[in-house]
């Protein structure tokens, strides 16, 4: 060999060991992509569980404290509201201190709010340990959960999205009857005891997340080496330099985005109106003249719509059957329908014709948000995509 390709095969050598820039890997879901399924699984179990014994307990408690229906509808409503407020730290948290150990904080918490809540005499404690509790922790392992699997899946993300929001779907099919079950057995008080032990599964899961290593792309560009650096550039002030680390830590450069606006508020109609259900739905069943099983029946069957549903999406996206946007018209005609229908309807299989789309429906636009998210923001913003709470109105 001569001394030129010598020099030439030692130059590429040099410039392939030392370049920043690495080929894309495939998906990662064999080396710690499960391990963020589980945590989405887990959370979605949480939640159903979460949301919907308090609504399968709101005729209970209400009976029990001696109060009106719009009491308890707001306490959990705040609940939730209080999850969104937090939720814009998510990120930030996840940076500082990891998302394991956050997630592994936030099960510990919402586990100890529902047993605390156990032992409440009175409305107003109720009220004040669920909202600050468990209110506080409620969305930010979802956010951290769903920002890992965007790392660890590209070309089979519906697919994965569909498999880790299943957890909603089994929270569903097993929450109503196993609540239900509860409740005759134990009250109340043995419900709320279930509920914490439940949620307390979220620490095994952010356990398994410290072990995942997802690094962010840095948000700088280092300067070449023989450009000249400026001695006329002043520092900025202490106001600045303040303002210009809180719009870089929560990522406030996206409220001027019309893309982030346009996903934003599809999330937050679409997950309005569907926890509006969630919470009102065994009232209003019983409002027409069904009792608390057949309630059950009808979450039971739409629960297991919105399995069968989730995983179908996956293999219609990957496929490139549907594009995204598409599918997510479909489902929103589709639930508004339903909404718009559902006062008007009074028999047995119509009511559980409603149920079954409307669930349906959100399980789909669910996975389809945290698809088009990525595709729009790309996944370093996945954590920043988060919206404020909401309180849930409720009639007197």
């Amino acid at each position: 060999m001569s001394d030129t390709e010598a020099s030439q095969s030692e130059s590429s050598d040099i410039q392939e060991n030392t370049s920043p820039v690495r080929s894309p890997e495939p998906d990662a879901g064999h080396r710690g992509g499960w391990v963020s399924l589980l945590t989405m699984w887990t959370r979605g179990v949480t939640r159903m569980a979460i949301l919907k014994g308090l609504g399968m307990m709101l005729p209970t408690l209400q009976d029990q404290f001696g109060t009106t229906t719009w009491v308890i509808g707001w306490m959990t409503s705040l609940m939730i509201g209080m999850g969104g407020l937090v939720a814009p730290l998510a990120g930030l948290l996840g940076r500082r201190f990891g998302s394991g150990n956050v997630i592994m904080v936030c099960g510990t918490m919402i586990g100890i709010a529902f047993i605390a809540a156990s032992f409440a005499s009175r409305a107003t404690q109720l009220s004040f340990i669920l909202i600050l509790l468990a209110g506080s922790s409620l969305r930010v392992p979802v956010v951290l959960a769903k920002e890992a699997i965007g790392r660890c899946y590209d070309k089979n993300l519906a697919k994965a999205t569909g498999i880790a929001r299943t957890g909603t779907s089994i929270g569903l099919v097993v929450a109503a009857p196993l609540i239900q079950i509860s409740l005759d057995k134990y009250g109340w008080r043995g419900t709320m005891l279930l509920i914490g032990g439940i949620s307390m599964h979220l620490i095994p899961c952010g356990a398994l997340m410290r072990k995942i290593r997802t690094t962010p792309s840095n948000s700088y560009r280092e300067l070449p080496q023989n450009e000249p650096v400026s001695e006329d550039i002043s520092s900025p002030s202490t106001c600045a330099s303040f303002w210009m680390t809180v719009f870089k830590n929560f990522d406030l450069s996206l409220l001027r985005s019309f893309q982030y606006w346009s996903i934003a508020i599809v999330c937050v109609c679409f997950s309005f109106a569907y926890d509006v259900w969630l919470i009102y739905f065994v009232s209003q069943a019983q409002s027409k003249g069904f009792s608390l099983e057949d309630a059950a029946v009808f979450v039971t069957v739409a629960g297991v719509g919105n399995l069968l549903a989730k995983l179908l999406q996956g293999f219609i996206i990957d496929a490139g059957i549907l594009p995204c946007w598409s599918l997510m018209v479909i489902c929103s005609i589709v639930s508004s329908c339903a909404f718009f229908v559902t006062p008007w309807l009074a028999g047995y299989w119509t009511m559980m014709l409603t149920a079954s789309l409307v669930v349906i429906c959100d399980g789909l636009l669910s996975c389809l948000h945290d698809i088009l998210t990525k595709q729009v923001l790309g996944v370093e913003l996945m954590m920043s995509l988060v919206f404020f709470g909401y309180p849930v109105p409720l009639p007197a």
